[in-house]
């Protein structure tokens, strides 16, 4: 071990291994530099070297810096793909839940689906109603209607981003507003929440959501609806019965694409959101961008892969079962 600790010192690499040594075992960094520095400066010159180490440096007397080492032999590890579940490799090699106070990538996870599951619907419930009013209106009004759906998509967004933070800011307009009317007493906080993160996040996925519903509303006739009209059923129920699985492709692959946007965001929520509604996203870019540790950030975007990939399956095995349904009908 001295004498690898003397190699990588030499070649300027005993950085990189502290690194690596520390992220296992916290507080390590600093000793496995030292002994690198004492090891290629021949200050170790004892026999055996063991004693000379272990009376110089008392944390190597750590039985889990040793348990680290002997497990880094393979040129394998299983180390992240754990890390990112919140688990570990115990003093028997078995695998064992981190501490309470460790474990934050779980629960970043489910986060992160629950707000893309609650972003996608709320883009879908309110996307519906206004591509019917896009294709119900006349051609100069839809044409308006549609270019203002669309205008979002060529702004920055990080620019809509920021104006989301001007806007519901205690001293933005929102709040100025409601103090005005006297609604509220004193400022309320929108920001930073969950709410101006639903919020500002379905302001930029909305219009692909639109987009898609409108190209499936457009080729559905409008004399379906008036003959089930005709027929006597209310307008819910010949919506329901007649214009909603007609459309529904349409909300199918535009939920689809807002999802997965939406599962790759991490801009808008380390913005707007709060310290408790970061998404994966933001820990995988901090962990590559930040502290350059792309094993822990690859491990991550594995897990995000993953839940892709069990998504689409879901969306797909929706779709099937849908036209199988239709045909059947």
């Amino acid at each position: 071990l001295v004498e690898d600790l003397a190699d990588a010192r030499r070649a300027g690499k005993e950085g990189v291994l502290a690194q690596l040594v520390n992220q296992r075992v916290v507080g390590s960094r600093f000793l496995v530099i030292k002994t690198a520095k004492d090891a290629a400066d021949g200050k170790l010159t004892m026999r055996p070297v063991r004693d000379e180490v272990l009376s110089k440096q008392a944390g190597w007397k750590n039985i889990d810096l040793w348990q680290v080492i002997a497990r880094q032999q393979s040129a394998r590890t299983d180390y992240y793909l754990l890390a990112s579940l919140d688990l570990k490799r115990g003093a028997d090699n078995s695998i064992e839940a981190v501490s309470a106070d460790r474990a934050i990538f779980v629960d970043a996870l489910l986060r992160t689906i629950w707000i893309s599951i609650v972003v996608t619907v709320i883009c879908a419930v309110l996307a519906v109603p206004l591509a019917q009013a896009i294709v119900s209106a006349p051609p100069a009004w839809s044409k308006l209607m549609f270019a203002l759906i669309l205008f979002p998509l060529w702004t920055s967004l990080l620019v809509r981003t920021v104006i989301w933070i001007i806007v519901l800011q205690k001293n933005g307009p929102v709040n100025s507003t409601l103090l005005g009317l006297g609604i509220v007493s004193e400022p309320l906080d929108l920001i930073y929440t969950r709410f101006s993160l639903y919020l500002a996040m379905v302001q930029v996925l909305l219009p692909m959501m639109v987009l898609s519903v409108v190209a499936v509303m457009r080729r559905v006739p409008t004399t379906y609806m008036r003959a089930a009209l005709s027929l006597g059923a209310p307008w819910l129920t010949a919506w329901r019965r007649v214009q909603l699985p007609l459309i529904l492709p349409g909300i199918l692959s535009g939920g689809a694409i807002v999802f997965v946007f939406a599962l790759g965001y991490y801009i808008t929520p380390t913005l707007v959101g709060g310290p408790t509604d970061q998404m994966i996203s933001s820990y995988i870019a901090f962990y590559t961008n930040s502290t350059l540790n792309w094993g822990m950030g690859a491990a991550l975007s594995l897990q995000l892969l993953m839940i892709l990939v069990l998504f689409a399956l879901l969306f797909w095995t929706a779709s099937v079962l849908f036209r199988r349904k239709a045909h059947v009908a």
